[in-house]
Formats: C-alpha cells, sequence, structure tokens
C-alpha cells in the first residue's frame, strides 16, 4: 500500500511539473496577446509564479498588486496575499507536492519570513535571503523590472491591459528610486540605466553576506522552514543600513 502511494505521488509531482512547464511556454506565448478576460480570471497563484520568475527577482505585494492592474487588468486586495501565503503553506505540508511553491524571503540571521516579499521554492536560498542592504537591492531590481515591463508595452513587443496606467506605475517607481521624473515624460532606458549603475555598486556585498547567512541556515533549519520561515514567525522587512544613499545621490 505504501509503495503505491509513494508511486502515484511520484507520479503526480511529476506531472504537476509539466504542466508548470507547459504554462510557462504558454506565458511567453501570450506575452504579445493582449489581457483576455479568460488571461484576467487565471489563478493568482500563477500569475505571480510567472511575475517572479520574469523579474528573477524577489518582489513584494504592493507592487505585485500595483502591476497586475495594468497588466492583466486584475484588482487584488492586500489580504488576498494573506490567503494565498496560507494556502501555499497548507499546500506544502499536503500529501500534493508540487514542483515549485511560492514562499517568503527569510532574515539572514533568524530564517524567519519577510512580510510581504515573495520567492520562488526553485531559486537557491541564497536568493531567498535578505539581509540589511537586501530590501534597497530588491527595491531596485523591482522598479527595473517595471520600468522595463512598460519599455515593452510602448514597444509594441508586450501586451497590457491598461497601457497608461503603467507607464505611470513605472514612473512612481522610478521617483521612488531618486530619479528625476518629468510631467508626460518617460526615459525608460536612461532610468533603467541609472538603476543599473547603482545596482552595480551594491550588489557584491550584499551577495557576499546573503551567501553566509545561506550556509548558516541551511545548517538548522528545515526543509520546511528554508522555504515558509522559521516557526517564530513573520517579521517586517529590515531597514537599509546608513550607509545607503539613494539613487538620486549615486549619479
Amino acid at each position: 500500500m505504501t509503495d503505491d502511494l509513494d508511486q502515484i505521488r511520484s507520479k503526480e509531482a511529476e506531472l504537476e511539473r509539466q504542466l508548470e512547464q507547459l504554462r510557462a511556454k504558454r506565458a511567453q506565448l501570450e506575452k504579445g496577446v493582449r489581457p483576455s478576460t479568460v488571461e484576467r480570471g487565471r489563478p493568482l497563484r500563477d500569475l505571480v509564479l510567472e511575475m517572479l520568475q520574469d523579474a528573477a527577482s524577489p518582489l513584494n505585494s504592493l507592487l505585485l498588486a500595483g502591476v497586475l492592474r495594468p497588466l492583466f487588468g486584475r484588482e487584488v486586495p492586500s489580504t488576498r496575499f494573506g490567503t494565498l501565503s496560507n494556502d501555499e503553506a497548507k499546500s506544502y505540508d499536503s500529501s500534493r507536492a508540487r514542483p515549485v511553491y511560492l514562499c517568503h524571503c527569510l532574515t539572514h540571521d533568524k530564517g524567519q519570513a519577510v512580510k510581504r516579499f515573495w520567492a520562488r521554492s526553485d531559486w537557491d536560498l541564497v536568493e531567498r535571503i535578505i539581509g540589511p542592504m537586501t530590501g534597497r537591492v530588491h527595491f531596485l531590481e523591482g522598479a527595473a523590472w517595471t520600468i522595463n515591463l512598460a519599455r515593452l508595452v510602448n514597444a509594441g513587443e508586450l501586451a497590457a491591459e491598461k497601457p497608461d496606467v503603467l507607464q505611470y506605475v513605472a514612473a512612481d517607481q522610478a521617483r521612488d528610486a531618486g530619479l528625476v521624473v518629468k510631467r508626460g515624460d518617460f526615459p525608460y532606458e536612461d532610468w533603467l540605466g541609472t538603476i543599473s549603475a547603482a545596482l552595480e555598486r551594491h550588489t557584491a556585498e550584499d551577495l557576499a553576506l546573503r551567501e553566509l547567512a545561506a550556509a548558516a541556515l541551511a545548517s538548522r533549519l528545515t526543509e520546511r522552514e528554508l522555504l515558509f520561515g522559521a516557526r517564530a514567525g513573520l517579521v517586517s522587512l529590515p531597514g537599509s543600513t546608513p550607509s545607503w544613499r539613494s539613487a538620486i545621490d549615486e549619479r
């Protein structure tokens, strides 16, 4: 009986993996197609997984909600992300294995789940850790991702439900990053260049700390805790260190 259950679970996990691959392929093909009613009705989980894959960086709930609305025409209340988090942990604890889970980032020192910062379970642990400077790094990475989405839509390489709104979401991200933003002007390439330069100056130091933290956490946390955080509970996002300067000072 046990062997039969193991075989069934193994086959189910393989089918889930194949389904994720098909969804990823479909997402690539649909990028040039205007979002439809069916697209807007897709599960939030699928959309968030694809957005994280596209950004290749953890994203916070506020940014995800801000981009979902103009890109897919989806209004997502803040409470929905809390429900999504609980559902994902419950799914992991059930007997139904998934090839990839949505999870939170972890603090570098205690391995606690960081509120509102989302990652994928198939990323290396080091990519899911937040240190004292990582919040700023991920903010700039998220800003660059949003600006690039707006750039692609403007160039006709990507479809969006509300292109004009996405433009202004991108401009807000640029402004919050400390860049000069003029009404009605969207110099995407300039914004991306400035953010890229800022990231180059700080990612190496941040990565070194996260690599040390990943090794330490992997040695003392369970597999579940490495995905959903140590049992002590959720904590707020750590602030940047005093050595951080805004992008406007770094140009």
